[in-house]
Formats: C-alpha cells, sequence, structure tokens
C-alpha cells in the first residue's frame, strides 16, 4: 500500500521510505521544468512564536509528463504563486539526492519518477 505524507512532513516521514513509492499531498508547485519540479509544504497554522509558516521544499525529478502537463505546470505555477491552481499532490518513489547536492553527511530526500496530479 502507497504511503500518504504531507509536504510538510517529507523531510522526517519519508527518512524509512527510501526506495519505495508515495503520494506528496498538500503541494504548491512554485518550479517546474520538463524535468523537475519544486514542491512546497507549509505547515497548516504559524507557530504563535513565529510571524509566519515554516515550509519545507521537496525537489521532484519527473517523470515523462508529456508537454501538455509540462505546459500547465509552467504556465499556471512558475513564478511561486500559491493559489489552489497549483495545490496539487505527487507520486514518485523516495530517494535520497544527496550526492547531487556534494553532501554526503546528510540525507537530501526528493521524489524521482515523479507524477503529478492536478486538481479538478
Amino acid at each position: 500500500m502507497e504511503s500518504h505524507i504531507a509536504a510538510v512532513e517529507f523531510s522526517v516521514a519519508a527518512d524509512q521510505l527510501i526506495g519505495e513509492r508515495v503520494t506528496l499531498e498538500d503541494c504548491h508547485l512554485v518550479f517546474a521544468t520538463e524535468s523537475e519540479a519544486t514542491c512546497l509544504g507549509f505547515t497548516p497554522q504559524p507557530v504563535a512564536a513565529e510571524a509566519t509558516a515554516p515550509l519545507r521544499r521537496v525537489l521532484i525529478r519527473l517523470a515523462d509528463v508529456g508537454e501538455l502537463a509540462q505546459r500547465q505546470a509552467r504556465g499556471l505555477c512558475e513564478g511561486g504563486a500559491l493559489d489552489e491552481a497549483c495545490h496539487v499532490s505527487v507520486s514518485g518513489v523516495v530517494e535520497d539526492q544527496s550526492s547531487d547536492f556534494g553532501v554526503s553527511d546528510r540525507h537530501v530526500l526528493g521524489l524521482r519518477e515523479g507524477t503529478i496530479h492536478w486538481p479538478d
């Protein structure tokens, strides 16, 4: 059974799911190319002592999404708009991307073979 993880909890919750397929929920797309997308996850409400809600960023290496989906992602979500049109879920395989960033002493988790699920 596929796990569902809130985007804001991904960096902690996915640590034990490397190599497994998951669905990332409450993802706000802020950047997309033909091969990658960046998703932001926000905590539901700011902590009382903080002025803004903390966020987490997840890098998604996309499966072949086709030109229509690519244009939709770029047209709707580039520039960081956080409206409902860019509020999606994404399915993919959890991977440790630390070697891509030259960091070997900690996990940098993301998704590979990602598929964006657009709102109806």
